[in-house]
């Protein structure tokens, strides 16, 4: 860890807060600058969060477990009307313009609401954030209340992030009103949306490996992008999961997901240290990005661009697969929590001047619900990322 001006940094110069900073109302709005603002990659990470480690292990253990259910189980979870924004989505994606993303499989749900809204001229227009959750409540019971615990956790820290960043722009720009602070947006949205994601494992040396082997570049559309960091999982072999057989019981008693998935997967290190999160920064540098796994990242995303005339950034991120043959069997689990607008609010930029935010899909008077459709039909209707 290193330190320069007060901002804490991992050896690899990615920005750390601490939760007891930021729970005690420290000022960190110059590591808020170096994080998110031009000159920065977008991200930081957030260290000591009680409760992390647990709920992560929870939740990321579901994910191969979903992935492998059965197809005509998946299918009652898959909602098209929605653009695939709710429930099981997979091969529905395109990031690489003309290629459809098969590399990963999601799961998204709203963490806090159930049901957003009960109005249906917000559900006809807005399906991608409205609808209700589906949840596999008969195939994965459990997968619900570890999705939301630690959604939950997330949003809850990823508003203590946002009071720093308000903080910051609030410095920064006197026309800022406190209606399009970050942490009210948080507060006051019911439209938060998070994504289980499960990336295959490669098993075949069929596709080039590159940066965007598993996810290719794009931006996050919301306002705040909490990030969970990855378990890699393998299927345990046929004998160790007959000598495990004899204590399954009572271990399935010690396990509060009350499901059998530890006894079909193992969490295994990553065999390749160039696989996982990539970020491109403005000047077009491109380095490896490691979360700690008690930490969570945190990444600005496009409507925070906007609301703050573009002094916080969103930054170009992707995935890289782990090389052949040494992915061979290891699939990556990971989780992402989009705090989000609700899905009427209008979005503005502070000033006169609407192209210094720099987001080329926006324009005066839209609503988060309208730029977030926008988004969404581009990246599942053909076009991947401008």
């Amino acid at each position: 860890m290193s330190s320069s001006e007060g901002v804490q940094k991992t050896k690899d110069g990615v920005v750390i807060l601490k939760y007891e900073d930021l729970t005690g109302g420290k000022d960190l709005t110059k590591s808020i600058e170096e994080a998110f603002g031009y000159s920065g990659i977008g991200l930081l990470i957030v260290s000591g969060i009680p409760d992390l480690p647990r709920y992560r292990e929870n939740l990321l253990s579901l994910a191969p477990v979903l992935a492998e259910l059965p197809q005509d189980k998946l299918e009652k979870i898959i909602h098209a009307p929605s653009h695939y924004s709710f429930g099981w989505s997979h091969g529905k994606e395109i990031l690489v313009p003309g290629k459809y993303d098969t590399f990963k499989g999601s799961f998204y749900a709203n963490p806090q609401y159930d049901t957003p809204t009960d109005d249906p001229e917000m559900i006809k227009n807005y399906p991608e954030v409205c609808l209700p959750n589906i949840w596999p409540k008969d195939d994965l019971p459990q997968l619900e209340n570890a999705f939301k615990d630690l959604g939950r956790l997330v949003i809850n820290v990823g508003k203590l992030v946002a009071k720093q960043c308000d903080n910051f722009v609030s410095q920064n720009v006197p026309s800022f009103q406190p209606e399009d602070h970050l942490e009210k947006i948080i507060t006051d949205s019911r439209a938060c949306k998070a994504r289980l994601l499960h990336y295959f494992a490669v098993n075949e040396e069929d596709s080039e490996r590159n940066k965007e082997s598993w996810c290719g570049w794009h931006n996050d559309h919301g306002s705040l992008t909490g990030l969970c960091p990855a378990i890699y999982y393998t299927k345990k072999n046929s004998q160790n999961q007959n000598s495990n057989n004899e204590n399954s019981q009572n271990e399935n008693v010690k396990n509060e997901n009350n499901n059998n998935s530890k006894n079909n997967f193992e969490a295994v290190p990553c065999p390749d240290a160039n696989a996982g999160l990539w970020v491109r920064t403005r000047d077009g540098k491109e380095f490896k990005v490691a979360i700690p796994a008690d930490c969570l990242g945190f990444q600005i995303g496009e409507c925070s661009q906007v609301n703050s005339g573009g002094l916080l950034r969103a930054t170009p991120h992707a995935v890289q697969a782990i090389r052949y043959p040494e992915s061979i069997g290891i699939s990556r689990e990971t989780f992402a929590v989009f705090m989000q607008p609700n899905f009427d609010k209008v979005m503005k930029v502070p000033g006169a001047d609407t192209k210094s935010c720099a987001v080329e899909r926006f324009s005066e008077g839209m609503n988060f619900g309208e730029f977030s459709k926008a988004t969404i039909e581009m990246y599942y209707q053909g076009k991947g990322p401008m």
